[in-house]
């Protein structure tokens, strides 16, 4: 095990020394992670105060990239460094400045049900698939987040059935110690917070009924 420990910390040592080999990880994993393009037009490390800055990001749809998903003016990511070396790694603050969401849907005229969506998610919950069994990990590495913040979260909606378009913002929010570490809230509560504050602010009562109902909102 403690060999172990040592090799990650002299990987994490050597990705926080070279500003290239760690922009380009970050991008690897987020599109490994999320399925999309993404953009990270600059990226910038601030030793002094342990914060990674993202400028200028967008995330656009892999088979179309002109298809904007998100894009964000900056990202500023705090790290706690010393939880490189170890199996939890504690993300101090995170802050998006103008984050803004484009969404695009699609409703069957016939059935009201929810074709698709820009993001990919109708298709996942259409799918009658067996629960993925992932391979045992040598090194279970988990992440905390103690603080994100955002403020005026702006939301385009198009309905492509009807060109119905609409654009929101959403509730400035503040989340407190998430991520997928056990005794913690989990990331994926706090996406459905925000997906919920997005769908009460619809006014196409239609489109909102129906993604309640698709996605399993009780709200």
């Amino acid at each position: 095990m403690k060999k172990k420990l040592v090799f990650i910390s002299t990987v994490a040592f050597i990705l926080l020394a070279n500003k290239i080999i760690l922009s380009k990880l970050i991008l690897f994993s987020l599109e490994k992670w999320t399925n999309k393009d993404i953009i990270i037009k600059d990226f910038n490390i601030i030793y002094k105060k342990r914060k990674f800055s993202l400028n200028n990001i967008i995330i656009s749809d892999k088979d179309d990239s002109s298809k904007k998903i998100f894009q964000a003016e900056k990202i500023d990511i705090i790290l706690k460094p010393s939880s490189l070396l170890s199996t939890l790694i504690i993300i101090e603050k995170v802050e998006i400045q103008k984050p803004i969401l484009n969404l695009d849907f699609t409703i069957s005229n016939n059935s009201k049900n929810l074709i698709k969506d820009n993001l990919g998610i109708s298709k996942k919950l259409s799918k009658k698939e067996n629960p993925k069994i992932y391979p045992k990990k040598i090194i279970d590495i988990n992440f905390l987040v103690l603080d994100l913040s955002f403020e005026n979260f702006k939301v385009d909606i198009k309905r492509s059935d009807t060109n119905n378009s609409s654009t929101l913002i959403l509730s400035n929010m503040k989340f407190k110690k998430f991520g997928n570490e056990f005794g913690y809230q989990h990331y994926k509560d706090i996406f459905k917070i925000i997906l919920i504050d997005l769908v009460m602010r619809i006014p196409d009562q239609e489109l909102r009924k129906i993604i309640k109902k698709y996605y399993n909102f009780s709200q």
